[in-house]
């Protein structure tokens, strides 16, 4: 292997040093060079190329599919819609239900790297610094579904959030609502911050005059649904209308409510994003903003094949706008009646 090894730098252009590096998977050597080294390998009729930069920890056509709740019915579709793609073609997911915690995230994809996975598909991404300097020091191929991160470029497949946010303002309005609230996600996520910029720019754009107060960051459980419908219990329903950041959310908070004798939409119409056919079998008749979630996962997974084949091509992005599924959450408050 040691010939091998100094005939592959020769014919990358490259030091022995970098080649020795690569097979051990380190961070420190660019994918541009990675991909040298590759071509190089192949030139020679070295065809177990993977295997011999991953060592003996190999788990090749493995991919890690992580995700912040795998009881969410959207993101299950999301990842029945990669499987079904992958699957066929002899990739194995393994998947990492987060909680939606950030460390966990780092961990599996750790756990991925040293292991070498095929790459790295995130439902859900928790931002923060560690997340990002992972993302820019690993050799792995990462696709974000559902997410952005803007301060890496990655492969992405997303709806458009901030459309989505201000067609969910602009649809209350059209309904007659002016005492809106938006229950967001999580502060941190790139994904809530479109949502929150939508909402407040159509209520800007209608002249509605909207405080800090009406934009709640609830987190993306049930839970914070549940706490936001005591805190409007509290305050005497000061709203007519909410926009959800997620099902969840909705599903927790129209739960909390009904326990109170308080009823949608009679007493508080519900907008919410994504969607679920379980929704109804919960008794739920809620109007979402969403786009179908297996043909996102579809999507995610022809874009890692084609990385997979054209590691260094330029980035792929796909952006899919939302859409309306009316239902019978959202009416008219009595006040223009």
């Amino acid at each position: 292997m040691l010939i091998q090894q100094k005939q592959i730098a020769e014919k990358a252009g490259v030091s022995y040093a970098t080649v020795s590096r690569a097979f051990t998977n380190s961070a420190k050597v660019c994918p541009q060079t990675m991909q040298r080294i590759r071509n190089a390998m192949t030139d020679l009729g070295i065809t177990d190329a993977d295997n011999l930069f991953l060592g003996k920890r190999v788990l090749v056509k493995t991919v890690m599919v992580v995700v912040g709740d795998i009881a969410s019915e959207f993101y299950g579709s999301i990842i029945k819609g990669i499987g079904s793609v992958l699957e066929p073609l002899g990739y194995f997911l393994v998947l990492c239900n987060s909680n939606y915690d950030s460390a966990a995230e780092i961990r599996a994809m750790r756990r991925a790297e040293e292991n070498g996975f095929s790459g790295i598909i995130m439902i859900t991404a928790v931002e923060t610094e560690e997340l990002v300097d992972f993302l820019h020091s690993t050799k792995l191929p990462v696709l974000l579904v559902n997410r952005s991160i803007r301060a890496v470029d990655l492969d992405m497949v997303r709806i458009d959030n901030y459309r989505g946010g201000y067609m969910a303002a602009e649809y209350l309005i059209s309904r007659g609502h002016r005492r809106i609230a938006h229950a967001a996600g999580d502060r941190e996520s790139a994904v809530c911050r479109d949502r929150v910029r939508g909402f407040c720019d159509a209520m800007a754009d209608h002249h509605i005059p909207l405080e800090d107060r009406d934009v709640i960051y609830c987190g993306l459980l049930r839970s914070g649904g549940r706490a936001f419908a005591k805190k409007l219990l509290e305050e005497g329903m000061p709203y007519t209308a909410v926009f959800f950041s997620n099902t969840a959310l909705a599903q927790g908070m129209v739960d909390t409510l009904s326990r109170a004798g308080k009823k949608v939409p009679d007493d508080l119409s519900v907008l919410s994003f994504d969607d679920s056919p379980a929704l109804s079998e919960e008794g739920l008749d809620l109007t979402t903003l969403s786009y179908d979630p297996s043909k996102m996962g579809e999507t995610a997974a022809d874009i890692f094949l084609k990385r997979i084949a054209d590691p260094l091509g330029d980035r792929i992005k796909t952006v899919f706008s939302p859409r309306f599924m009316v239902r019978g959450s959202v009416r008219e408050p009595d006040y223009v009646k």
